[in-house]
């Protein structure tokens, strides 16, 4: 009896073939009546849409450089930042006494009077 069971094959389902077929060829027809309607969003996206900042390239670089930083590298960054704004600070304070210096001379000589 085993013997006649091995020899009695079931037919491969055609159903199921056919079904799969169907469903996809529906699936590529839907996609083809669909492409204008997304073409046409995408390109209403594009063209609403804002264009990067144009220091977008020096923010993905500063961002870059301090995820790379050790921190000694970037303790010796904040010194040199620091020893800058003094220098910048100094700098200033020495114009505008320079400034008050002329204004007064030239007050003091009678050229400026009020």
């Amino acid at each position: 009896m085993a013997f006649l069971r091995s020899q009695t094959t079931t037919p491969p389902p055609v159903d199921t073939e056919e079904e799969f077929l169907s469903s996809k060829i529906a699936e590529l027809e839907k996609a083809i009546q669909e492409a204008p309607e997304k073409l046409e969003e995408r390109l209403e996206r594009e063209r609403t849409m804002m264009p990067p900042p144009d220091d977008f390239a020096d923010r993905e670089r500063e961002r870059k450089f301090y995820a790379e930083l050790s921190r000694g590298e970037l303790q010796n960054e904040r010194r040199y930042r620091a020893r800058s704004t003094v220098l910048f600070t100094l700098s200033i304070v020495a114009t505008v006494s320079l400034c008050w210096w002329i204004y007064a001379e030239l007050q003091r000589s009678g050229i400026l009077s009020f």
